[in-house]
């Protein structure tokens, strides 16, 4: 669920802002010197915000990430705190009424995203949870987890790789590397969805799936089979029935 940014508290002399953005670009893990190389952080300088984000409680050290590839630096995973930081939100809340239109909209855009063929990733599942589904009047971001799938077959020879290059040059964008580059066609159809709505906040898939959960935890889905979904959450949660809306 979404909490207020202005709650989260500042590490190493960084913004909660830009703490929420480090963890976000790190798709659940990273190497030390990854924040040298994206955010142009001194390698020292990398070092204490890794080490002061360990001590914050967002990340932890991974030392199977580390032996596993025979690191020379540290890897740090994203832990239950940094992942509620990186659901957090500074937009103001909303009334019920502009929310479901808000909601309806999106929903709107996922149909789009799933019918435009320009778009080479679909969307599989939409659920909404988080305080959209309590009975209040006043809401804060409203919750969405979605799953896309690439409509480009992930090949083991790669040629999917050529069809995201070409894709992302077409675009006209400038990207800050392959990276950035191979995940365009994603990141585009996430941008979409978005549409710069503050009251939307999009969790991915897996974040849905394995994030911390209450003991009343509700949701519902909006698109997919609500039975898989179901099963999904169960490897990581014993899932009670009548909390499916």
């Amino acid at each position: 669920m979404t909490i207020d940014l202005s709650t989260v508290t500042a590490v190493a002399g960084e913004t909660a802002i830009r703490i929420r953005e480090i963890l976000l670009r790190a798709h659940g893990a990273f190497r030390e010197d990854w924040l040298s190389d994206r955010f142009r952080y001194s390698p020292d300088r990398a070092e204490d915000l890794g080490r002061e984000l360990e001590k914050a409680g967002y990340v932890q050290r991974d030392k199977e990430r580390e032996a596993q590839y025979k690191s020379p630096f540290p890897w740090y995973s994203i832990t239950s705190a940094g992942r509620k930081v990186m659901r957090a939100s500074a937009a103001k809340r909303i009334k019920r009424e502009s929310a479901e239109k808000v909601l309806s909209e999106f929903m709107g855009r996922v149909h789009l995203a799933n019918t435009d063929p320009k778009y080479l990733y679909s969307v599989s599942s939409v659920v909404v949870f988080g305080s959209y589904i309590e009975q209040i009047e006043r809401l804060g971001d409203i919750d969405v987890a979605v799953n896309l799938q690439s409509r480009i077959e992930l090949d083991k020879k790669h040629k999917w790789v050529e069809v995201f290059q070409k894709h992302a040059l077409e675009s006209g964008r400038t990207f800050s590397g392959f990276e950035a580059v191979i995940d365009w066609p994603r990141q585009e159809v996430l941008l979409m969805l978005k549409a710069r709505k503050r009251s939307i906040s999009i969790q991915s898939w897996y974040s849905f799936v394995e994030m911390e959960k209450p003991a009343n935890f509700r949701y519902k889905v909006l698109l997919a089979d609500a039975n898989q979904v179901a099963r999904e959450l169960a490897k990581s949660w014993t899932l009670a029935s009548d909390r499916i809306v």
